[in-house]
């Protein structure tokens, strides 16, 4: 059966000589793998549907979970990204996590992803920031929304140190319980919004902070490597 979707190439591998095996991920249909033959060959037609982050309406043949790329109509190939090594770190980080967390259709989280990814090509938005803001959306569509402006339980505002825990959210120190992840001020002020011009070491910091919480309420992080390469 063929279908058409609009989607995005998260991951891309080469198989045998001139193929390469897609993931890609819909709005409509969630993950999906998909082979695009020939695509390594230096005059393939479809050689651009084949490259991690390309966005359009890929047109598929196949049935069950077996298709192939037959053409694509590219919308956007957000190459700009590719410029800058920060940001094209950050921009990796976010189709991972978008792979990872669309199993089904998650409409929202790709509208996300495609405004971040779209920020950084085209608005010089910092990677740190870029990434912090989309676990953020991941955190807010798997149902864990986080205010780091007051405490979830007594309501104080937060101007200082926080803690995370799965079952209350962001908390007052006072409030945290035993087992709660410890958020430093510095790190809450720029996943707030309050503070975005902080250094660099603050800003990974703080973003590992989201990825322990992504983790602990949807079992997924991103790849160990994202943070490694920040250092």
């Amino acid at each position: 059966m063929d279908k058409k979707i609009k989607a995005i190439v998260t991951r891309a591998v080469p198989y045998r000589e001139s193929d390469m095996v897609l993931t890609l991920v819909s709005p409509e249909e969630g993950r999906l793998t998909a082979s695009a033959r020939g695509c390594l060959k230096p005059r393939a037609k479809l050689r651009y549907a084949a490259e991690p982050m390309n966005f359009g309406e890929y047109m598929l043949a196949g049935k069950g979970d077996r298709y192939i790329v037959t053409d694509c109509v590219q919308y956007d190939s957000f190459s700009p990204v590719t410029s800058d090594i920060d940001r094209y770190y950050a921009a990796c980080m976010i189709l991972e996590l978008l792979s990872k967390l669309s199993p089904d259709p998650q409409p929202r989280l790709f509208l996300a992803a495609l405004g971040e990814l779209k920020a950084l090509a085209y608005e010089d938005k910092e990677g740190r920031d870029s990434a912090c803001d989309f676990l953020l959306a991941a955190l807010a569509e798997g149902g864990n929304g986080l205010d780091f402006t007051v405490c979830s339980d007594c309501g104080c505002v937060l101007d200082g140190e926080a803690a995370f825990s799965e079952a209350g959210g962001i908390m007052c120190t006072h409030c945290a319980p035993w087992d709660s992840i410890k958020v430093d001020a510095a790190s809450r002020a720029f996943i707030s919004g309050e503070r975005r011009s902080v250094p660099e070491a603050i800003k990974i910091r703080a973003d590992r902070l989201l990825a322990d919480f992504l983790y602990r309420t949807q079992g997924v992080r991103p790849d160990g490597s994202y943070f490694k390469e920040q250092e």
